[in-house]
């Protein structure tokens, strides 16, 4: 028997509840009372105010979903009916962003110097035996925009994390309360510059955090390599299908031949697609190109 399949789409105004998908649940964040968290506001007074059934699906979309994936609503849901055994189900986008870096935390500090360090910090409070730059993500664990669906045992393990990072955020004079609410310029994905705060990057990647290190779980993927390339790796195809192989091939060995070679691969991959603009300088001390 198929799981029920509660999936939510998020909407701020009349303009984005119009651009939802048909086949996803509205879900109302127009009268948000804290709009610079984002998608996590109307997730967190959801599963606070809802008991979850054990065996479904839960997921919970930003409005540019099909901008970011390609995909419709009832593409997801038939995806989804094929993956009754799953704890959690990704539907990830930019999969060569995830792929051109050891894992989202360094990825995040080359566009953001910094943003490894204060993760870090926080993510050492969730699991200090984890340690960020040794950890290896890859397609299989990466999430990038909250695009993943999960049940009811996995949404609480999340919500642990993000009880932290929020009472964190929230309380004036914690240890990382001015760093978590540092504002940071950030281009979208359709090229428009914005502003938010270094808690909505931390986030982000919770998610991939918690799949990386909980080894019990039982994860799906939308096949990766079907979402849209995004700049500047648009056209690195190759390039990036070999990386993140060489990262599964590591994680699933330990071999570190595998590593060592995406390291080497992947500096000329990076110099590569931004051979013909400006690159931005990477805070994690590794070379670039």
């Amino acid at each position: 028997m198929s799981a029920e399949i509660r999936a939510f789409q998020i909407f701020y105004n009349d303009q984005t509840r119009a651009s939802l998908d048909v086949d996803f649940e509205p879900l109302d964040n127009s009268r948000s009372e804290r709009p610079d968290w984002y998608e996590y506001w109307p997730i967190r007074n959801y599963l606070s105010r809802n008991q979850l059934e054990e065996s479904a699906f839960y997921g919970f979309l930003s409005p540019r979903f099909f901008d970011k994936t390609r995909l419709s609503g009832a593409v997801v849901k038939d995806f989804l009916k094929s993956c009754g055994d799953a704890d959690v189900v990704t539907f990830s986008p930019v999969p060569c962003h995830g792929a051109c870096f050891v894992n989202v935390f360094e990825h995040g500090d080359f566009f953001h110097r910094g943003l490894a360090n204060i993760a870090g910090r926080f993510f050492e409070k969730v699991n200090p035996a984890v340690k960020l730059e040794a950890l290896v993500t890859h397609s299989r664990n990466t999430v990038f925009s909250n695009f993943f669906f999960a049940r009811r045992d996995f949404w609480k393990s999340w919500m642990g994390v993000l009880d932290r990072l929020f009472e964190l955020a929230e309380t004036p004079g914690s240890e990382l309360h001015s760093s978590l609410n540092a504002p940071l310029e950030y281009v979208k994905t359709n090229g428009e510059r914005s502003f938010t705060h270094m808690k909505i990057f931390l986030m982000e990647r919770a998610v991939s955090f918690l799949l990386a290190t909980l080894g019990h779980l039982r994860v799906k993927n939308f096949p990766p390599f079907q979402m849209p390339l995004t700049s500047p790796f648009d056209g690195h195809l190759q390039d990036v299908v070999v990386l993140d192989a060489l990262k599964i091939a590591f994680s699933e060995t330990g071999d570190p031949h595998f590593l060592r070679l995406f390291w080497h691969l992947r500096d000329k991959a990076i110099a590569a697609a931004w051979r013909q603009g400006a690159k931005p300088t990477s805070g994690t001390g590794k070379a670039l190109g």
